[in-house]
């Protein structure tokens, strides 16, 4: 993980906040962390360059480079919801998760076993996740019910050094979204479907690298059941302004139900599931 060009990293800190110099100061910090994505490199965090970086500006940001990204042909396919665990909220400064967009480009449905190459990552750590695909329904524009259910991991990466940030920063630097990997997923035209979802709460995950256990997770960790991200869509969604829900449905990552681990080549890294009946999924990890 290497720093920017300091040059580049410069930019002008709003200390009157006018409207202009806040337009200046998020477009530049767009553009650096575009470049920073490109390039896997790290800038320093906007929270370190101004008091004035809220989660307001930062969905500003966030949304400039949905748009960004969707110029350079990233089909948006839904959205993950982030900071789903409400023990660290007072921490944190939050009263709610975060929201960022999912792309066609960093979504990979799961083989029995999946090649991921971490060439594209600068920091990138895994997480587990309850992953919905959701139906469009004509009384909830923003959203609907569940069509399918399934395990999956993300990839999260930060491109600011040591992965010392804070919401605000999590949320401009592409909500720390790298890749969404999906497993096998449980349909709803599976007998005891309702049931299973209802259960999500009960899910226990188990999170093994190189067959040694190195986490263990539940599904009541997710806002207390993951069906509650989905109610976090709705509201959220707006902040990013003219990216429109996915007309054939969307897909929804609720946030991690394990603790962040670190990646590295050749790894391999399985989860099981308990308690509810979804399929486990592995990852072998290349350059």
């Amino acid at each position: 993980m290497t720093e920017a060009d300091p040059a580049a990293d410069t930019v002008a800190d709003p200390v009157a906040d006018t409207s202009a110099a806040a337009k200046a100061f998020e477009a530049d910090l767009a553009r650096d962390l575009l470049a920073a994505r490109d390039r896997c490199e790290t800038i320093r965090p906007p929270t370190q360059r101004t008091e004035e970086f809220g989660l307001d500006r930062a969905y500003r940001v966030a949304a400039d480079l949905d748009r960004r990204l969707r110029q350079r042909e990233y089909g948006l396919l839904g959205c993950k919801v982030g900071f789903t665990n409400r023990a660290i909220w007072p921490r944190l400064g939050l009263d709610e998760p975060i929201l960022a967009p999912i792309y066609a480009r960093t979504l990979r449905p799961a083989r029995p076993v999946t090649e991921i190459s971490l060439a594209t990552f600068c920091a990138p750590m895994i997480e587990v996740e309850v992953i919905f695909g959701i139906e469009p329904e004509r009384d909830a524009p923003n959203g609907g019910r569940p069509s399918w259910i399934a395990l999956g991991f993300e990839i999260v990466d930060c491109h600011y050094p040591d992965w010392r940030l804070t919401p605000a920063d999590s949320v401009a630097d592409f909500g720390l979204h790298g890749a969404l990997i999906v497993g096998r997923p449980v349909n709803r035209r599976v007998q005891d479907f309702d049931e299973r979802v209802a259960r999500l709460d009960r899910l226990e995950v188990r999170l093994l690298r190189n067959e040694t256990l190195v986490a263990r997770g539940r599904g009541s960790d997710v806002l207390g059941h993951p069906l509650e991200a989905l109610e976090v869509v709705p509201r959220l969604w707006p902040r990013f302004g003219e990216a429109g829900i996915p007309e054939s449905g969307m897909v929804v990552s609720t946030g991690t139900m394990t603790p962040l681990e670190p990646l590295s080549l050749r790894e391999v890294w399985r989860v099981e599931a308990k308690g509810v009946d979804l399929p486990g999924l592995e990852i072998v990890l290349t350059d």
